[in-house]
């Protein structure tokens, strides 16, 4: 889909078995960030995230967003092996960056947001896996009608430029659905810890 500068790529892209393997271990070994460390700042009041938070990549960057600095966890194999995958969306370098979210329920959610901080390079496309419950993510612009698509149990999503600059994304609250859902977000990060 590339229109009105929504440029973006969904496809299948591991098997259910592969994805259900992928789940499990996701769920074993992701160490999430404590709730303190990721809140959100809404007219002057700090709200715990509505979602579990972890980001793992090379050593030394930061992911700032709204108030939240989060470091890196060093990369483990099963993150290593998904990183080789995002990185074949990629037309030069690699992505040295995962932003982990866990869904714990369709009450779990992601508000209406573009990906711009400063940390992360403007001009590089940013790949999302998606796994466990499928939930529905929907991109929105003002003037133009919403698109949605549903993140299914193995799917990836790459979002190109110029996407980040004219469309918002959300993942909404989906009442029904029970079951957890693990994304992995890869960028490429720009930010540098001074030691």
């Amino acid at each position: 889909m590339n229109e009105n500068n929504l440029n973006v790529v969904y496809q299948q892209y591991f098997s259910k078995k592969e994805a259900d393997q992928i789940f499990e271990e996701l769920e074993r070994e992701i160490e999430y960030f404590p709730s303190e460390m990721t809140t959100v700042v809404v007219f002057n009041k700090r709200y715990p995230v509505p979602r579990k938070v972890s980001a793992y990549g090379d050593k030394n960057l930061t992911y700032t967003f709204s108030g939240n600095t989060l470091p890196t966890k060093p990369l483990i194999p099963i993150l290593v092996r998904i990183l080789k995958e995002a990185n074949k969306f990629l037309k030069d370098g690699s992505f040295n960056y995962i932003l982990i979210n866990r869904y714990k329920d369709g009450q779990d959610k992601i508000g209406s947001h573009r990906d711009n901080e400063t940390d992360m390079d403007p001009n590089s496309s940013i790949v999302t896996f998606s796994f466990g419950a499928e939930r529905t993510m929907i991109f929105k612009r003002s003037n133009f009608n919403s698109v949605k698509i549903p993140l299914k149990n193995g799917s990836v999503l790459a979002m190109n430029p110029p996407t980040n600059e004219f469309w918002y994304q959300e993942i909404p609250r989906e009442k029904r659905i029970k079951d957890v859902r693990i994304s992995l977000t890869f960028r490429k990060n720009i930010s540098k810890i001074e030691l």
